[in-house]
């Protein structure tokens, strides 16, 4: 009988991301906690086709909905590494990104019992240190980069691009990427957002 394999990921934000754009009013915050809803549906839908999947969520949301998370991890899940923040990784000083990875490690071992195999960007950009800090906290994985729509592949590190020269790539690492791609993601197709600098129509067909 033939298989058919897909991987499932869900990035469990809640108002982080909103928060991290400068949008802390009730009614974006309320539009984050709506996110609490999700999680419990798609963690029903999840478990009435015997399906696991993996979670990706900020330090700052176990922190807050410590709850949820249990029930996460409780239902077989993966949790992987998605920051401490929602913070964009290359807008983070050298120190800010290798706290948050500390931070959000120490926590996602609290919760789940063992340090994270995965992570995932927020908002899926990492700086020019992210694949080093990755290497030296013994991830396997990284979700953030789109060098292909669903094969994995090997990151590279010490990549040189610049706007007016031949671009030279790097070395290839042990980390695998799981690539991502918005694309394939929910949220451009379906969700608006506005910023005081950003427009997200969403809202498709």
């Amino acid at each position: 009988m033939p298989r058919h394999i897909v991987c499932l990921s869900f990035d469990f934000d809640a108002w982080s991301g909103l928060a991290a754009r400068g949008l802390t009013t009730p009614t974006p915050v309320s539009r984050g906690e709506f996110g609490v809803v999700g999680v419990q549906r798609i963690l029903r839908l999840l478990a009435d086709r015997g399906l696991n999947a993996s979670w990706f969520i900020p330090g700052i949301v176990i922190e807050t909905y410590r709850s949820v998370c249990d029930r996460i991890v409780e239902a077989g899940h993966e949790v992987g590494n998605h920051g401490w923040t929602h913070a964009i990784p290359t807008t983070l000083s050298e120190s800010e990104e290798a706290e948050g990875f500390e931070r959000s490690n120490a926590l996602l071992r609290e919760l789940t019992g063992r340090k994270p195999a995965g992570y995932r960007s927020p908002s899926w950009d990492i700086s020019d240190r992210t694949v080093s800090l990755m290497l030296e906290h013994g991830f396997l994985y990284d979700s953030s980069l789109m060098g292909n729509d669903y094969t994995p592949y090997f990151v590279r590190k010490g990549d040189v691009v610049r706007p007016d020269a031949a671009a030279r790539f790097g070395k290839h690492t042990s980390l695998i990427e799981m690539p991502v791609a918005w694309s394939l993601d929910d949220f451009p197709h379906f969700e608006f957002l506005r910023t005081a600098n950003q427009l997200m129509p969403g809202l498709m067909n």
